[in-house]
């Protein structure tokens, strides 16, 4: 549970990388403080898994969850795309999700993956979801972090 009395109820938050770490994390701690909780995921499974855990835990069902892979550009197009259709504002969004991948691999967009996921992604996310900021008059807090990731020399 928070340890700030803080309450979140009527704000719309979206967390990326929200089925592990501080992603998961951070979405517990704002369902517990009341706040609709859009966790977006790659992987289905595994953000059912910590839906269910968060759900349960923060006794707070307002706990969405969508489906992304940050790699793929139409993918956080559609993401946005399907956000808009179930949600009319956005008052806080954490760029979390971020990943590291051995040697050199490339995106469906043909971009360097670490790029991609890591850089583009957030920017293209936090983009496109500016016009439910602008056109709602809304409050809104838009934050951006990505775990440290240890690289070889």
């Amino acid at each position: 549970m928070p340890t700030v009395n803080t309450s979140m109820q009527g704000k719309i938050c979206m967390v990326t990388g929200a089925n592990s770490g501080i992603g998961k994390a951070t979405a517990l701690a704002l369902a517990q403080m009341g706040a609709t909780v859009v966790m977006v995921c790659r992987d289905r499974a595994r953000g059912e898994q910590a839906r269910s855990e968060i759900t349960t835990k923060s006794k707070n069902n307002a706990v969405d969850l969508l489906q992304a892979d940050l790699s793929s550009q139409q993918s956080i197009r559609q993401l946005v795309e399907h956000f808009q259709h179930h949600y009319t504002h956005l008052h806080v969004l954490i760029n979390n999700a971020g990943a590291a991948f051995p040697g050199r691999r490339e995106s469906v967009d043909g971009l360097e993956m670490t790029f991609a996921v890591n850089y583009l992604a957030p920017f293209l996310l936090t983009h496109l979801l500016l016009a439910l900021v602008h056109t709602k008059q809304a409050t809104s807090s838009w934050i951006t972090c990505n775990q440290r990731i240890p690289m070889d020399p």
